[in-house]
């Protein structure tokens, strides 16, 4: 249709704008658009923008010079920049005034006190200090004079030291914002040396330290499950006795029928799942989560050859791909993780719309990555340290708890000895290096970096403890995570890999291995795509999602950008590692998590 009918239903004209704002659109601009080219052409230029600015933001911290300069050529080369970055300034500036008058002045920050006379001030200079110098401040950044020739060279050469892709995108920009020819050419030249030297490679890839971990059997029964394109449908029948029950004991197997094609199972036991964030009451108006454990009734009873089926909800993961894609990042990098595809379900014929299904962590699972299955399996929340009281998901009556203990007290002697040795008979060093760096890689916040969710398997043939991913629905959000930051929960195991020279050395040659082979951040993002292209009949079909469609692609398009943003910024923190004054600017950007689905 017609560009110029675009209309943004149901939104105040302040948040209209804001969202024009955020996508980097112009509002007479999109007024013009008076065709389909017309719109794409703005459209791409507001994809430019905002990776534009999205660069300069962090150079702004990682390298003040360049990530300046950046912002002034933006301005220079897109001016609807400028009206637009007043607009969310002026926004932001009103939203501070509004909080600031609702606190009394002894509760207020010291920048946001108003001057000696108190509030009556407002009305003859305009507010408070603080907005006045942001103000000032505005002006002054927006008025500087252009840069010359020289100091854009010297700029490009610098940044170049540190990043050559960064470097090429500043100089081309610093070209576009040049209207003199013949300064256009004079840089030209003057980037020549720079044009011919060889780009800085990246760091030769590491192999692999450590065990490398692959599935003994690659494809087996249930591969179609979570390897095809199909979303089977799974039909569940629960009597009036079966729902009291899950009502009343929500984690306590109930009898189902479970129907899936021309299969039809019954005695299946189905349970609710879920914890703080995920879990919700089984009322009939929730989107709940499952576990169906097909013998649980019935001795031998399978389906596609598995006892346990996990089917999630989503209620933390708005894309629904999180999940399948982590833990297939994780087993690309030799590490045991479950297999996830994804399903409809349907209760008593209601429709409870599209599920993540997830492999259970079964003797099935762990006989697909190791020889022996017969060792015991833990399960977080709660770390090794807490030994007595780590949930066990194997024979109770072969579990040797007692061996946790010694773990636990084996990684404390590391972190207080700097010396990892007193780990070696408990953990393959290299290979939880390559599981820590994957988790700070893909913003496991909440594994066992926390330490919360994971599960650790203790190996009967080389009588080593493994680390497996778990409950990793809230990732790829935080790209700004810290590869040697402390951990939230300062989980043992961590601890003794950050406090000592030889875990910071191995976590540093894994996160260069992970970095030059599996972390490719276009390739990822064209199976996110694929992906969900394949589910998103699906999602649009979902009437219990909790979340509307605007923020599953507000989300989908935050995960997609999280891969660049990821690798950019651990690149550069590896560079810190040999540069003080680097690490402290890089320190300053934010390690929130961030929280939402």
């Amino acid at each position: 249709g017609d560009a110029r009918e675009i209309n943004l239903t149901g939104e105040s004209r302040e948040q209209k704008q804001r969202i024009l704002n955020d996508l980097n659109l112009d509002r007479d601009a999109l007024k013009k658009a008076n065709d389909t080219k017309a719109l794409e052409s703005l459209l791409a230029r507001s994809r430019d923008i905002s990776r534009l600015r999205e660069i300069s933001e962090f150079l702004r911290t990682a390298h003040p010079d360049s990530g300046n300069a950046m912002r002034s050529l933006i301005r220079q080369v897109y001016p609807e920049t400028t009206r637009m970055q007043e607009q969310r300034d002026s926004e932001r500036d009103r939203f501070r005034s509004f909080f600031a008058r609702r606190l009394p002045e002894n509760a207020r920050p010291p920048a946001m006190r108003v001057e000696d006379d108190g509030e009556r001030r407002r009305g003859r200079e305009g507010g408070f200090s603080f907005l006045s110098s942001r103000s000032n401040r505005r002006d002054n950044e927006r008025s500087e004079e252009p840069l010359t020739v020289e100091q854009l060279t010297e700029i490009t050469k610098e940044l170049a030291d540190y990043d050559r892709g960064m470097a090429d995108e500043f100089a081309r920009l610093a070209k576009r914002a040049m209207k003199d020819e013949a300064k256009r050419k004079a840089l030209d030249e003057a980037l020549q040396p720079l044009a011919k030297r060889s780009p800085i490679t990246a760091p030769a890839k590491f192999s692999p330290s450590g065990v490398f971990l692959k599935p003994l059997k690659e494809k087996d029964e249930a591969s179609k499950l979570f390897d095809g394109d199909d979303v089977p449908e799974y039909k569940i029948s629960l009597s009036p006795e079966s729902i009291e029950s899950l009502k009343k004991e929500p984690k306590v197997f109930a009898r189902g029928t479970f129907e899936s094609g021309d299969v039809k199972l019954e005695n299946v036991g189905v349970r609710l799942k879920g914890f703080i964030g995920s879990f919700r009451p089984f009322d009939g108006q929730s989107k709940n989560g499952f576990t169906v454990k097909f013998n649980a009734f019935k001795n031998g009873q399978r389906f596609m050859g598995l006892k346990k089926l996990q089917l999630n909800n989503a209620a933390q993961d708005s894309t629904f791909i999180r999940e399948r894609l982590g833990y297939a990042l994780f087993r690309e990098a030799g590490l045991p993780a479950p297999r996830v595809g994804h399903a409809t379900v349907s209760i008593n014929g209601d429709p409870f719309g599209l599920y993540v299904q997830v492999e259970a962590s079964t003797e099935d699972f762990l006989g697909r990555w190791f020889e022996d299955t017969k060792g015991d399996l833990y399960e977080g929340p709660t770390d090794i340290s807490n030994w007595k009281n780590l949930d066990l998901d194997s024979d109770p009556d072969r579990a040797q708890r007692g061996l946790l203990m010694g773990f636990a007290e084996a990684a404390k002697r590391a972190e207080d000895t700097n010396d990892l040795s007193p780990l070696e008979d408990w953990v393959d060093l290299g290979h939880f290096a390559r599981f820590m760096a994957m988790e700070i890689l893909c913003d496991h916040w909440d594994g066992y970096l926390s330490p919360n969710n994971y599960r650790v398997y203790r190996n009967p043939t080389d009588r080593k403890f493994y680390f497996i991913p778990h409950g990793a629905d809230q990732l790829f959000r935080n790209s700004n995570n810290s590869l040697f930051g402390s951990s939230r929960g300062r989980s043992a195991v961590v601890a003794a890999f950050r406090s000592t020279d030889e875990g910071k050395l191995l976590l540093e040659e894994a996160m260069h291995y992970l970095l030059g082979t599996i972390w490719n951040p276009e390739k990822i993002q064209a199976r996110i795509m694929q992906d969900y292209n394949r589910i998103r009949p699906h999602i649009h079909a979902d009437a219990k999602r909790p979340y509307d469609l605007f923020e599953v692609e507000d989300r989908l398009q935050d995960t997609l950008k999280y891969f660049s943003k990821a690798e950019r910024l651990k690149r550069w923190q590896l560079m810190a590692l040999d540069d003080r004054e680097l690490e402290e600017r890089l320190s300053r950007l934010s390690s929130r998590s961030r929280w939402g689905r």
